[in-house]
């Protein structure tokens, strides 16, 4: 099969992506705009996908709508929650994890495993009340895919912890109280490359994460993103062993995003779709060999 074929199909993978990630009832563009809650609830549903099950990642995200709407008094007067969670300001630091993880000499091992659980919340959450409940677990419904379950739920690592504080922090300035807009309009006046450096300014956020951001963003909003596409060309384990049945050389992630790049330029084909679709083909590999190959594909 030529390359240009396979690329196109990709593309309407890409497609789907968006029917089922970017709708309406998913991602109201209107909403999103002007509403600093949805926008919130946008970005934490795309930061929490990091390197773990997606299953997991969205049980965390779950949790952490659920805290913080209580913290934060979320309710249909949006403005007068932003206010109380400019009053939480306080809380928004870091840095008390971070000094705690020094002193015990933990490096980058995560603080709430058992062996120092028991210290970070007495010398850490009992005093900043964001992270005492974010860790301390709860019963909450969760939604995932087309399944509804009830499960006890808390974030489980600091790097988890210090990305929600440290996105509260980037929020609580007012001019970037809506965290959609805000990477929008920088993407839009000062260019994607800039939009990266930001996000990846933000604890947790690293370039899988922050081109993800990217790139639904440039799904939703058309032509934003015309130029620098690795940077809006995500790429997780999906994408890798996708691009390793397609690409014959020893690959790296620039090497993977440069091909498909390259060959999206070459087939008139969306770059934004094509790196969406990677990852829906991916994720979604048993249903489309049952919904799409099985009816049409003769095995003889």
């Amino acid at each position: 099969m030529e390359n240009g074929k396979i690329i196109k199909n990709i593309e309407r993978l890409g497609e789907r992506y968006c029917q089922k990630y970017l709708n309406d009832e998913n991602c109201n563009k209107q909403n999103l705009e002007k509403n600093w809650w949805e926008a919130l609830k946008f970005f934490f549903s795309r930061s929490f996908m990091r390197g773990r099950k997606d299953k997991l990642s969205n049980e965390y995200y779950c949790f952490t709508v659920e805290v913080l709407k209580e913290a934060f008094g979320i309710n249909e007067n949006f403005n007068e929650s932003y206010k109380i969670l400019k009053k939480h300001e306080q809380y928004f630091g870091k840095q008390r994890v971070l000094n705690f993880k020094q002193r015990e000499g933990i490096g980058r091992e995560n603080v709430l495993n058992n062996r120092h659980k028991k210290g970070f919340k007495k010398e850490v959450a009992k005093n900043n009340r964001i992270v005492e409940l974010l860790i301390e677990p709860r019963k909450i419904w969760i939604e995932w895919k087309d399944e509804e379950y009830e499960k006890e739920v808390s974030l489980g690592n600091d790097e988890d912890v210090m990305m929600v504080l440290d996105v509260l922090k980037f929020i609580s300035d007012d001019g970037r109280k809506n965290i959609y807009s805000y990477i929008k309009n920088v993407m839009t006046e000062s260019g994607v490359e800039a939009a990266y450096n930001e996000l990846i300014d933000i604890r947790g956020i690293g370039p899988k994460i922050a081109s993800l951001i990217i790139r639904d963003i440039g799904l939703l909003d058309g032509n934003i993103v015309n130029k620098h596409f690795e940077r809006a060309f995500p790429v997780d384990t999906w994408v890798k062993q996708i691009a390793q049945k397609l690409i014959p050389n020893d690959i790296t992630n620039p090497d993977i995003q440069r091909y498909f790049i390259d060959e999206c330029l070459t087939s008139k084909a969306n770059p934004l779709k094509v790196a969406a679709g990677l990852w829906f083909m991916g994720s979604n590999s048993l249903d489309i060999l049952i919904n799409d190959c099985l009816p049409v594909v003769d095995f003889n």
